[in-house]
């Protein structure tokens, strides 16, 4: 019998998470809580409701559904307490705008398995393959182990996508079944985790277990304006880059401004940060290539 996870997205013909033509499997549930955040709909492991205003005409049938509990019309639009109407799945059937769904969906692993191979064609041309994203995949662990060495013994390529944040020692039991590794590098100091994303944890711990085992690396830096976008940090980028033998290329990734919290029950929590313009940017490189970024890259440009 197959074990089950729960997904909230599936990307077919990704060419960002790894190498070659790619599906990517978002998965649910994150320890981490960048403010930053584009997959909001990724932090609880369980499914939720969603609620997308664009599609709402405020006509009231949820409201009649919960008697007014929790749910309201104020100056035309519809208030939502998510407190009480996270899991009333029952508003996806009630509504006839179709304004409500839900995040996330139970996949065995063979279900899972007979969606990816659909594209097993363009892996074996493109050299590409999967990668388990989030959220924090490894959160899933189990299921994302029988799922990759499914996919392994018929040859296909595994990423994971990781924060570095693993508590339960899980990445290196991931060794055996994992190709390569996309892993963030989003602050330099400690107090700077602990401050954003609410957690604590060495991240030279696990850089060094993959490349103690020589795992292939991607490694991956988002860069937020007033957060991280700072000298020091740009250098400790490039000084891991070329202390990692491992580490094939390096990532920089600007903070951009397309999210879907919109649709999300976070709105009101987002913080919006500056987008990074064309001088930041080349602030950016021009400090990376004084640093001697090893294989570098922003948006797809090399450093």
């Amino acid at each position: 019998m197959s074990r089950k996870g729960i997904v909230f997205d599936i990307q077919r013909f990704s060419v960002n998470d790894g190498p070659g033509i790619r599906t990517t499997i978002f998965m649910k549930g994150c320890y981490l809580r960048c403010p930053w955040c584009h997959n909001p709909e990724s932090i609880s492991p369980k499914l939720q409701l969603k609620y997308n205003p664009r599609k709402c005409t405020a006509c009231g049938k949820c409201v009649e559904h919960v008697n007014g509990d929790g749910i309201k019309i104020i100056n035309d639009k519809l208030s939502i307490d998510f407190n009480k109407h996270d899991q009333n799945f029952e508003l996806v059937n009630v509504c006839p705008n179709n304004a409500y769904e839900i995040y996330g969906k139970e996949y065995s692993s063979d279900e899972l398995i007979e969606i990816i191979i659909k594209d097993i064609d363009y892996y074996n041309v493109s050299g590409g393959g999967v990668t388990f994203s989030g959220g924090e995949a490894i959160n899933q662990f189990e299921f994302i182990k029988e799922v990759s060495i499914k996919l392994k013994e018929i040859g296909i390529h595994i990423c994971l996508d990781i924060s570095g944040y693993d508590p339960e020692n899980q990445i290196e039991k991931s060794i055996e079944f994992i190709d390569e590794y996309l892993l963030d590098y989003k602050l330099t100091e400690k107090e700077s985790y602990k401050k954003n994303i609410k957690r604590e944890f060495d991240f030279y711990k696990v850089i060094e277990v993959l490349k103690n085992h020589n795992k292939s690396t991607i490694l991956r830096c988002p860069i937020i304006p007033s957060v991280n976008d700072y000298e020091d940090h740009f250098k400790a980028i490039c000084k891991i880059s070329n202390d990692y033998e491992n580490i094939r290329y390096v990532d920089i990734l600007p903070y951009h401004s397309l999210t879907k919290m919109y649709k999300f029950k976070y709105i009101n929590k987002h913080k919006k940060y500056e987008v990074p313009n064309k001088d930041m940017k080349e602030l950016w490189k021009k400090i990376l290539k004084e640093n001697y970024l090893k294989n570098g890259y922003l948006e797809n440009e090399i450093i």
